[in-house]
């Protein structure tokens, strides 16, 4: 059941390579979830004042369902009147038992004080079945690519970048105050890395019907620095961003759910 947490729920792309257009199978989609209330995420105590967080971008390649090894020990062969026994087949490889969905790079854009559905690429049918796990690939943009989003909202040119996170700060008031009051000016985190992320979690893609994976970062905890202190994208220190970028990576989870609450089934 969905918890007293608010997610944000946003319906993503889930385009089958190597399944061709005869191929029978259950319709998967791919979701994203904020996990955290849209109060906390729109006003965030900093050193410098308050933060605003607005929109992530993340670049994916490659999201794969990895399917569960179903190699099977080959016979033994015939014995022969003086014949030696058949030697054993080998084990089937589970390597090649992936389904790609999406061959990407393709960008996942993230409302995050936005509390509604929002379809982003619509499903698609891959192999019923029971997958071992869900792994894909943060990207960064290369100049030939073309990807469905070119630039944020905030102005943010996406080439050569794989995460970006938006937002806003307010300077504090100043004592006695001023007039006119700080206004916002806008902030954005960017980070370059590439990384495969994979989750060792059960899949099971039915006969029929709608499965749907969802990808659920714990915006909670994307300025949470050490000891308790908090992370403040407006100072633009590079060390800082670093670790938001890196906690933004760390906050993000993948897990079969079939019923978008947000919660791993």
């Amino acid at each position: 059941m969905r918890t007293a947490t608010p997610y944000l729920a946003l319906l993503v792309a889930a385009t089958i390579v190597g399944c061709g257009a005869g191929s029978k199978g259950s319709t998967v989609s791919v979701s994203t979830a904020v996990k955290s209330g849209t109060a906390k995420l729109s006003s965030v105590p900093t050193g410098s004042g308050t933060a605003k967080l607005d929109n992530l971008y993340l670049v994916v390649k490659e999201l794969e369902l990895e399917k569960a090894s179903t190699g099977s020990t080959g016979g033994t062969g015939a014995t022969g009147a003086t014949g030696a026994t058949g030697s054993t087949g080998a084990t089937g490889s589970s390597h090649q038992d992936v389904e790609e969905l999406e061959a990407g790079p393709y960008v996942l854009e993230v409302n995050v004080t936005d509390s509604s559905l929002q379809t982003v690429i619509p499903a698609t049918v891959v192999p019923p079945g029971s997958y071992a796990g869900i792994e894909f690939e943060i990207h960064r943009v290369r100049s030939t690519e073309k990807l469905n989003i070119q630039t944020t909202k905030g102005g943010v040119k996406l080439e050569g970048l794989s995460i970006v996170l938006e937002g806003s700060c307010t300077p504090a008031p100043s004592t006695p105050p001023t007039t006119p009051a700080p206004t916002p000016t806008p902030f954005a985190v960017t980070s370059t890395m590439e990384v495969e992320v994979e989750y060792e979690s059960p899949f099971v893609v039915p006969t029929e019907g709608l499965s749907n994976v969802t990808l659920s970062f714990d915006a909670s905890k994307w300025l949470a620095g050490p000891d308790g202190a908090t992370l403040d994208p407006c100072v633009n220190d590079p060390a800082v961003n670093a670790q938001i970028m890196a906690n933004v990576k760390a906050s993000l989870k993948a897990f079969e759910d079939d019923d978008r609450d947000g919660e791993d089934d």
